[in-house]
């Protein structure tokens, strides 16, 4: 749910910083609000569509809490998050071999992020307006 409110953030904040000099001049040359919307603000809605799917990806792919009530058999259902709380226990925890878990976890985010990455900063650069 957290992840929701972040993802509603970054459309809003995005679309707060748009130009509207670019919906005016495109209704002006005669385009609907429907392709204005389609033809002009959803390219350049790429970027904040990668970045919140990064985020919710990164946020369901780690999420404990979820797993950890709703799947009863842990040893025939096992995810990433209630794996790493094996371990830990009442004796120490063998951080160790936790931070080499979390590192793997971080892995397929960044495989993601950096493939998408052309997307995230060639949007950044493309609210120039009709000269």
């Amino acid at each position: 749910m957290g992840t929701d409110v972040i993802t509603i953030y970054i459309f809003l904040q995005f679309f707060e910083n748009l130009s509207p000099t670019l919906d005016e001049s495109a209704i002006l040359d005669g385009c609907t609000y429907f392709g204005v919307f389609f033809k002009i603000l959803l390219p350049l809605l790429k970027p904040a569509i990668v970045t919140s799917a990064i985020l919710k990806g990164v946020g369901t792919y780690n999420e404990y809490y979820m797993a950890n009530l709703y799947l009863q058999d842990k040893t025939r259902y096992q995810v990433v998050s209630t794996s790493l709380y094996v371990f830990s226990g009442p004796m120490g925890s063998q951080y160790n071999y936790i931070c080499a878990g979390v590192i793997i976890t971080i892995i397929p985010a960044l495989i993601i992020f950096l493939l998408c990455q052309d997307q995230i900063y060639s949007g950044m650069a493309a609210g120039a307006v009709k000269g």
